[in-house]
């Protein structure tokens, strides 16, 4: 069977019809500050990557976990700045915090080039909201750094304490959106510690003083943005440190084992030996259902329509959350008729159970943050993620738990991923499918009428299906009526910056199995352009104002499309008695020969009735590609500015 796991796409695919480690002192929050060298004063220019807005001389991060409990962490970074968006950027520092974690012993100091030192005063240091989401107020100890320059060095420390915290799963990151001379980590561990590297090959932790260990990286590059990224964790240098693992175990070993734990843990046994109350219930729901498919389909949309589901419901806060009394089994979700999302997703793998169906619970990566490599032998990559039943050869993956996941798909995230299939005696391993473009799928509908004077106005329906539908919902279900409709106001405005958008009607919100969908009318003042008798006006309304993808001549990332998606344009644009079209030339199919994307525009004029017939068709990812090899950069480019050229080319009308 071909595998679904994500495959780096190099150039051929496309066709268009040392660092070293260095000692470092050891990192005394209660020291003096360091001396600062000449050398350092004197800098002018990055030293790692020139033409940087500002280079960290060096940042060291001491870990002290000694005892599992109350661990610290100390902070001590110095960095150069030489432009004005080094001075913009490090003008303010921010410092989050979450429930559970102290910021103590904030100090902060600017050292001028002529080596005078203005230092933060204690009585600078606030509190504030940097973010707020899903009821969680996110805040940070905040400071202004003080007379801050072009040609200075900042300079800041503080500490971390975490009540019953550890540094077990501790991701330590050696690489930052500033480059960075040397970074250190220093460890002092309360057990056997062990440790993964990612993209930083030869790194080692050596004994350092007072019992802690020491891991360096010199010359790191920073991470900069650029379109259509991977997950940060594929790119950036970083350790994953934890204790007490048998390091010699073989990977099979190591997930076998871990397997056996998990499943124990999650008390799988239970989940999949239903009693008989719902056996009963499984029989009642699916009641007239003759096919395997029908009967899944009725579990499903039980589970997702007839339990509430207490992790989406929005009148209660996470604290009020957390102090819910857990369901204790799969029969108690039934029974209250209310949970929490793996509580769902348990209660339908119980029915399936209950029907002899072969069911098992599904841990597998998450695709936003790293791509899940079973070779990678650590529970940090796994999280429960769906429940796989198999109908006749094949595992299906169902998640009615996620409120606006659809039947017979999972969130973007779970999708093409490596997965342990649990079930109470033993583990399996397989892939999770993915859904091809026509699952997700954008269909825009436009009615307009072009007046002489170069406004359009009319009326727009768009409908997002699959994954397209599922962001929306995610994105718009806590916000009032209102709130969505200014978000769209604001994305129409976005490219056409006069647009009136008024009779809005937003549908489906919280509908799994119903399209995401926007109805309105549009008033688009000097839509088309008057020169002389001719008015040139873009018939892909919906590509209006858009822009190429990727506009750098260079790449550094490999290229990574979150899912294959669709989209479908029927445009109908009636335009003034008295004009005739001058030139609608559709563009030429556009194509590679890896059957990967597609455009395809046509373009008919109804003469008799002044209306012009826009239809598009746009496809990406077929073959579940959409990770391509940064090598492919050139062709990848070429191909989507050969899209945007398609999709803003002009007709011409002319004045009788």
């Amino acid at each position: 069977m071909k595998s679904n796991r994500l495959r780096r796409i190099v150039p051929a695919f496309f066709l268009l019809c040392v660092f070293f480690v260095l000692p470092v002192s050891a990192l005394l929050m209660g020291e003096e500050w360091r001396a600062v060298t000449p050398a350092e004063l004197q800098m002018t220019a990055s030293t790692v990557e020139p033409g940087a807005d500002a280079e960290v001389i060096f940042w060291e991060v001491r870990v002290d976990d000694s005892n599992l409990e109350n661990m610290a962490m100390k902070h001590y970074i110095r960095v150069k700045i030489f432009t004005e968006k080094g001075r913009e950027k490090y003008s303010k520092v921010d410092i989050p915090f979450t429930k559970g974690i102290k910021i103590k012993d904030i100090m902060a100091r600017v050292i001028k080039p002529d080596g005078s030192i203005v230092e933060l005063a204690k009585a600078d240091v606030f509190d504030r909201e940097v973010a707020k989401k899903d009821k969680i107020s996110f805040r940070a100890k905040s400071f202004a750094i003080p007379n801050i320059a072009p040609g200075v060095i900042v300079e800041y420390k503080y500490q971390e304490v975490y009540d019953h915290g550890s540094a077990e799963d501790m991701r330590m990151k050696f690489q930052h959106d500033v480059p960075i001379q040397t970074i250190s980590y220093f460890f002092k561990p309360a057990l056997d510690a062990r440790y993964l590297t990612f993209n930083m090959s030869d790194t080692k932790f050596e004994k350092d003083k007072g019992g802690f260990y020491r891991a360096t990286l010199t010359n790191v590059p920073a991470i900069k943005d650029e379109p259509q990224m991977p997950p940060v964790d594929e790119i950036r240098s970083w350790l994953l440190l934890y204790y007490t693992r048998d390091k010699k175990a073989s990977t099979d070993d190591f997930w076998s084992r871990a397997g056996g734990y998990i499943a124990r843990r999650w008390e799988i046994k239970d989940t999949l030996k239903p009693g008989k109350e719902l056996k009963a219930a499984a029989a009642e729901i699916t009641a007239g259902a003759t096919t395997p498919e029908e009967k899944l389909a009725r579990l499903f949309e039980f589970c997702k329509s007839k339990i509430k589901n207490i992790s989406y419901d929005t009148s209660l806060t996470e604290d009020q959350k957390d102090e819910m009394k857990p369901n204790k089994s799969t029969a108690d979700t039934y029974k209250k008729l209310q949970g929490t999302t793996t509580d769902i997703n348990e209660l339908f793998a119980s029915l399936a159970t209950a029907l002899e169906f072969e069911t098992r619970l599904a841990f597998g990566g998450d695709r936003s943050e790293k791509f899940f490599d079973p070779s990678q032998a650590h529970e940090s990559f796994i999280h429960f993620s769906a429940i796989a039943v198999r109908v006749g050869n094949e595992w299906r993956f169902y998640s009615p738990g996620d409120k606006f996941v659809p039947f017979g798909m999972l969130d973007w995230t779970e999708e093409a991923t490596s997965v342990l299939l649990l079930g109470y005696k033993d583990y399996m391993k397989t892939e999770t499918p993915f859904s091809g473009p026509d699952k997700s799928q954008a269909k825009r509908t436009g009615r307009f009428k072009l007046m002489e004077d170069g406004t359009l106005e009319g009326t727009v329906k768009i409908e997002y299906f699959g994954h397209l539908a599922t962001r929306y919902k995610k994105e718009n279900y806590k916000d009032s009526d209102s709130k969505r409709e200014e978000t769209l106001k604001d994305v129409v405005k976005a490219s056409m910056s006069t647009a009136e958008v008024t009779a809005i009607s937003i549908q489906n919100v919280s509908e799994p199995e119903k399209p995401f969908t926007y109805e309105y009318k549009i008033k688009v003042p000097n839509y088309a352009q008057r020169t002389g008798k001719r008015l040139f006006l873009q018939p892909g309304v919906f590509e209006y104002g858009s822009t190429p993808s990727f506009t750098s001549a260079t790449r550094k990332y490999d290229i990574f499309f979150r899912h294959p998606w669709s989209e479908n344009d029927d445009i109908e644009i009636e335009f003034p008695k008295g004009y005739t079209i001058d030139s609608a030339e559709p563009p030429a199919r556009i194509a590679d020969t890896g059957k990967v994307s597609s455009l395809d525009i046509k373009i008919a004029v109804d003469t008799a009735n002044n209306i012009i017939r826009y239809k598009r068709n746009f496809f990406f990812g077929g073959g579940g590609n959409v990770l391509f090899d940064a090598r492919a950069y050139p062709q990848l480019k070429t191909l989507f500015d050969s899209f945007n050229k398609a999709d803003i080319q002009p007709i011409t009308l002319k004045q009788l």
